[in-house]
């Protein structure tokens, strides 16, 4: 018996959704940073402060600039840890590492605030290690302990700006144009009202697009970003 394998767009598709992540790995010469300029200044060439704390609102691009400060430091050799406050729990060990950044404060569970808290009194009284933080809010907005809210505004603290529509517009087709991909600009504006919002998700989008595309041998239209966004999950 002759078999017959179906493989048409809608199953090439499915296989392409499964790879949609956000490329590239976060770094700082990645980071659109036309608004936040001083926040690269300050995780590059931190001097004696020892204490940043981040916050803005979700997309702005904190996590990028967590994870890229964490890439930075292995780059110069010193030993360093990522946490997430949304999905793990705050290990004892981590007071250790020399670069320590915990993301999402304002999610962490009572006893990791009493971890962070006991972090930031271990730092403060000796060694060289760094605590780089991100939350929503600025330090006196959380709601969280009323004596690590205190230490969270102890160095320096910087809001995040999102990118205009008008930058990420730019990265976009800076993205497109290093791919050497043929975009119109329609399905550019149709990706910023119809798809996620930070910058992360829709360079995914483009690579997604690339990918389906070349695969269906069809050019990459309004059309074509329909049909892929109507199967892609719309939250991350």
């Amino acid at each position: 018996m002759k078999w017959t394998t179906y493989s048409g767009p809608a199953l090439i598709l499915d296989q392409l959704i499964l790879d949609l992540t956000p490329t590239p790995l976060p770094a700082f010469d990645n980071f659109v940073a036309e608004r936040n300029r001083e926040v690269i200044t300050a995780l590059t060439h931190p001097g004696d402060e020892r204490f940043i704390y981040l916050w803005g609102e979700p997309g702005s691009g904190k996590t990028h600039l967590l994870q890229a400060w964490i890439a930075h430091a292995e780059t110069l050799g010193r030993a360093s840890i990522y946490l997430d406050g949304q999905r793990e729990h705050l290990p004892d060990f981590a007071r250790e590492a020399s670069f320590i950044a915990v993301d999402h404060v304002d999610d962490l569970a009572p006893d990791d605030q009493i971890t962070l808290f006991s972090f930031y009194n271990s730092l403060k009284e000796g060694g060289e290690s760094r605590l780089l933080m991100a939350g929503r809010l600025p330090p006196m907005a959380l709601a969280v302990r009323d004596d690590l809210r205190t230490r969270l505004g102890w160095g320096l603290v910087f809001e995040v700006k999102p990118l205009s529509d008008a930058d990420k517009l730019a990265a976009l087709h800076a993205h497109a144009a290093e791919r050497q991909l043929a975009i119109p600009d329609d399905v550019f504006r149709y990706l910023l009202t119809h798809w996620r919002r930070d910058l992360s998700s829709l360079i995914g989008m483009l690579d997604l697009l690339d990918r389906y595309s070349l695969a269906l041998r069809r050019p990459i239209t309004v059309p074509l970003v329909k049909n892929i966004l109507h199967t892609a999950p719309t939250e991350p």
